[in-house]
């Protein structure tokens, strides 16, 4: 009877950790969804601004300069988002585009790039975290 209420117990405790870890993402994918329309009011900004400094043929880009130093803030602030959330989820980038994958990929599924693992490095570190493997 233990070795059930173990069992029950352990199930229990991992479906709380992945409601936690939900609950996590979408509070964070919240936040991104602000920041990404910060971002947008940011760049309509800058055009606007940008055209009426090219209508007016002004020299000055000081205007310019401090939007684009808070547009690399937003997008620092969402980049620093999708790691916390990639890291969650178990996920890393594909180095050559961007797209997340699951963490023991061998290839980017949407650019085919090699990612660093090799299937050695899988494969032991399968075994190290007692993950049975696929046949």
């Amino acid at each position: 009877m233990s070795e059930l209420m173990e069992m029950v117990r352990e199930a229990a405790d991992t479906a709380a950790k992945r409601l936690d870890d939900m609950y996590r993402v979408s509070v964070l994918r919240i936040q991104r969804g602000a920041l990404k329309k910060l971002l947008d009011s940011q760049y309509r900004e800058l055009g606007t601004a940008v055209y009426g400094m090219c209508r007016r043929n002004e020299e000055d880009a000081e205007q310019i300069n401090t939007m684009t130093v808070q547009i690399d803030g937003t997008r620092r602030r969402i980049a620093a988002l999708d790691k916390r959330i990639d890291d969650i989820m178990g996920m890393v980038r594909c180095p050559d585009c961007g797209s997340s994958v699951k963490m023991k990929t061998l290839y980017c599924s949407a650019c085919g790039k090699k990612l660093g693992a090799t299937e050695e490095e899988i494969y032991e570190n399968e075994n190290e975290m007692n993950i049975p493997q696929e046949d």
